[in-house]
């Protein structure tokens, strides 16, 4: 069968840090992807599962209120009946959602309209989570932030041709990419304002080390945030994409 969208999938590297003396990168974490539907105004948020088996797992969501603050709160989860995260109160924008376990079925974390999804989490994987999510601008310079994320082939049979890795969206220009030396590669990096070594970074597409990207194979994307010095707060999305032909 040719290699079509959903068989794509974006997943975060095994670590991340939300500060700024840890390494990143890594191999790829099949557990959590770093994509979602951002709210879209302020909200208050909850959580349901498609199994109404789904009563001890744990989620806990971690976002920011209108004044920007960080604000955190775990509940659990009750099967097909959906749990409002209460104590959270209305959010700005949501930076993780994981869960203590996996799942029987799909869990969402939505707004309270009942209806307006963020994400849902797909069976057998733990979470989601924002990008640069504690990234902060300085008043004495420019700050460079680093961050490794992967594309995977999911398709069981082939493989996605003359593969190339793109920026289809950085509203706020100011994000860059590269790519690892080589397909399923675990490389890290000091810590988060630390370059990878290796890695040239561009804002055009980048090709695949060896062309295609096999049939379960994931190749790492990583991704550098520039912060001008007092660089106003952004609320934009990154869209990272990629391309090729198939059979």
């Amino acid at each position: 069968m040719s290699v079509v969208a959903s068989d794509l999938v974006a997943y975060h590297a095994a670590t991340q840090s939300d500060v700024d003396g840890s390494t990143v990168g890594g191999a790829i974490d099949t557990l959590r992807r770093p994509d979602f539907t951002q709210l879209a105004a302020n909200d208050t948020l909850e959580v349901v599962s498609s199994a109404a088996g789904d009563t001890t797992q744990t989620v806990t969501v971690e976002g920011r209120d209108s004044q920007g603050r960080i604000v955190s709160q775990t509940v659990t989860l009750t099967g097909t009946t959906a749990v409002a995260f209460g104590t959270l109160g209305t959010v700005e924008r949501v930076l993780k959602c994981e869960m203590s376990a996996t799942a029987a079925g799909t869990v969402t974390l939505r707004r309270s309209d009942h209806t307006t999804a963020v994400r849902a989490i797909p069976i057998g994987e733990r979470g989601f989570s924002m990008v640069f999510r504690k990234g902060t601008s300085s008043t004495s310079g420019a700050v460079d932030y680093y961050a490794k994320v992967f594309w995977k082939n999911t398709n069981g049979a082939n493989a996605l041709l003359s593969a190339q890795v793109i920026e289809s969206a950085d509203p706020s220009a100011t994000i860059t990419h590269g790519l690892a030396a080589s397909v399923n590669d675990s490389g890290t990096t000091t810590n988060r304002q630390t370059a990878p070594g290796g890695v040239t970074f561009a804002g055009t597409a980048a090709n695949v080390p060896g062309t295609d990207l096999a049939s379960g194979a994931a190749i790492g994307v990583w991704l550098n945030m520039h912060l001008a010095t007092n660089n106003a707060a952004i609320r934009s999305t990154y869209t990272s994409g990629i391309q090729g032909s198939t059979t």
